[in-house]
């Protein structure tokens, strides 16, 4: 009989027993590394990580030992990063992405982080959530995290408001936490204030006071924040020396964010540099500079994701066209502000620069009432921000208060208070003249635009312009327009000279003005050729009003040489339709077609 012989069991549960230890310890340490790592890494959410870092993060992100919640922070930490970067898109898929994971801890730093940072980016979109998130993530922040509680407070005071808030309390608001913070002497927080400061200040248009906080920011940036932080403020810092008209300055600090840059060197550094260039040319009416920086540009916006800086983009790029004279280009463009999907969003199209290349491209391809519209809308904008100079008065009053009590201005004495208030009055006293200005001469000259200038009825682009946007007419009614000729204009000229066929038009047109309503297209489409156009009416009424007109200019004659009388004849054509009259121009070469077979 054979022996069987057992394998011994201690050794197996020896052995089991020890790699268990080892892949617990082995997970152990891993968890500790990461922890370490994290720690190391973690950035206030005014400062931007490390571009070094982000490899590593990576690697961990696609480890599988990694911890449910080491992830999330990791997680996070990216989101951040892609935020200074410029990809607010992928940051934006995994933030939400993190919203909705249920091992997400509630009451941690990193759940506060996500609020926050959405906040951060719905508000970059121009987005009404916001302040949802701002809202949500100081609640959260409270007393616990202050790099994010500090964040969402200053969103909410700069962009949001809190129960009607005017801007003299926001910035009250603001220099007590400049107060604070300098107590504890956190420089990045103090950056980061004053960088708020500026943005208050540039909401009430006082584009110089915002620089001076915002080269106050950038200063003390220099010391404390990560390259790519730095280059924020920088670029805000230029943005309010250019809206202020130094553009001086403004290019000083553009070659110094072209310096700093050369370190930085990222698709989102390099399109706000190529960005900074470009706005600087376009303002200063440098073409030749500004289609190089747009060049540029446009290789770096590729690679970002910001559809304001697109849509900036857009615009600058249609204004080389303008330059250019390029119809088709500039008529794509403003055939694409008419759509709201594509068109510029309300922080864009309020823009001043804006609205006069508006004016300009519409009197470029002879829109002459959709230049008027725009002229119109730059007056009334101009307007409101005359009204918020003169409000800003009392407002800097409350803020140079602040400044003194806080002692963290450099002392502002009550001559230069003085010297800021004569400022004020001069800059609204100039501002009011330009607005009288646009008010009476701006609207005269796109009336003259509009006008025919012998007979004072609106000239041919005009008038066919009107015509084109009749909508189609209600119920049974119609749209009805008649064509007059004068059919011996030509023999009045060769035989009574010019002068008497000017005469005899000028009595068409008074004739016309006389007979006709006021809710009637009338004006001058040829050298002797008239319209008038009847919306929304019936048929029967629109034959009795042509009848009428055709009447009284079968009565029209002049004089000649204080004796003779010359009568006028004329013709008229008549066409109706039961839809718009977006096709005029059709019908109204269909009709000269007919008149010259005749």
């Amino acid at each position: 009989m054979k022996q069987i012989q057992l394998f011994p069991l201690l050794p197996i549960l020896r052995a089991a027993f020890f790699g268990f230890f080892f892949v617990s310890y082995s997970q152990c340490v891993l968890a500790d590394k990461v922890d370490d790592f994290i720690q190391s890494i973690q950035v206030a959410t005014y400062d931007c990580p490390d571009d070094q870092f982000m490899p590593q993060v990576d690697q961990y992100l696609n480890a599988r030992s990694v911890l449910p919640e080491q992830l999330i922070e990791l997680k996070v930490h990216k989101a951040h990063w892609l935020i200074c970067v410029g990809k607010n898109d992928e940051a934006q898929i995994i933030l939400e992405n993190l919203l909705a994971d249920p091992v997400m801890d509630k009451s941690s730093q990193s759940y506060a982080n996500v609020n926050y940072q959405l906040g951060f980016i719905f508000d970059i979109q121009e987005k009404p959530e916001k302040c949802d998130f701002y809202r949500k993530s100081e609640q959260l922040a409270k007393d616990k995290f202050s790099d994010v509680y500090l964040s969402s407070q200053l969103g909410l005071i700069t962009v949001c408001g809190q129960n009607g808030d005017n801007v003299g309390v926001k910035l009250g608001r603001l220099f007590a936490l400049l107060k604070l913070y300098s107590l504890q002497d956190d420089q990045k927080a103090l950056a980061h204030i004053h960088n708020n400061v500026g943005i208050l200040y540039s909401s009430i248009g006082q584009r110089s006071l915002a620089a001076e906080q915002y080269e106050k920011s950038y200063q003390i940036g220099l010391k404390v924040y990560e390259e790519k932080n730095q280059l924020n403020t920088l670029i805000s810092l230029i943005t309010a020396h250019s809206g202020s008209g130094d553009y001086e300055k403004a290019k000083l600090m553009i070659d110094e964010l072209g310096k700093r840059n050369l370190k930085v060197n990222t698709p989102l550094s390099n399109s706000l540099f190529h960005f900074a260039e470009s706005r600087q040319a376009y303002r200063t009416n440098d073409y030749e500079s500004f289609r190089n920086s747009m060049r540029s540009w446009d290789v770096f916006l590729k690679q970002t994701s910001s559809q304001t800086m697109e849509m900036l983009y857009e615009w600058y790029a249609a204004a080389l066209c303008l330059n250019d004279e390029d119809r088709v280009c500039v008529n794509e463009f403003l055939q694409k502000q008419n759509d709201t999907r594509s068109a510029m969003p309300a922080s864009l199209s309020k823009h001043l620069y804006y609205i006069a290349f508006l004016v300009k491209a519409n009197l470029f391809l002879g829109n002459v009432e959709a230049a008027q519209l725009s002229f119109d809308n730059y007056f009334s904008i101009s307007l409101d921000k005359l009204k918020k100079q003169q409000a800003s008065a009392r407002i800097l009053g409350v803020a140079n208060l602040h400044n003194e009590i806080i002692g963290l201005e450099s002392s502002l004495a009550e001559s230069e208070e003085q010297r800021l208030q004569i400022i004020l009055l001069v800059l609204i006293s100039i501002l009011g003249l330009i607005a009288l200005g646009y008010l009476f001469w701006g609207r005269a000259y796109f009336r003259k635009l509009a006008t025919d200038p012998l007979t004072g009825l609106s000239n041919e682009h005009s008038v066919l312009a009107k015509i084109k946007k009749v909508k189609a007419p209600i119920g049974d009614k119609v749209n009805a327009l008649a064509l007059f000729d004068v059919s011996n204009f030509t023999s009045v000229n060769a035989e009574y000279g010019y002068k008497a066929g000017e005469l005899a038009l000028k009595q068409v047109a008074d004739c016309l003005k006389q007979v006709t309503r006021e809710k009637d297209i009338v004006g001058r489409v040829a050298a002797d050729q008239f319209i008038v156009c009847l919306v929304n009416i019936e048929d029967m009424v629109a034959k009795e009003l042509f009848s009428r007109v055709q009447k009284a200019l079968a009565d029209v004659r002049f004089k000649v040489d204080s004796r003779k009388k010359v009568d006028v004849h004329s013709h008229m054509h008549v066409y109706r339709s039961v839809n718009s009259l977006s096709d005029v121009d059709d019908v109204l070469a269909e009709i000269r077609s007919v008149l010259r077979k005749a």
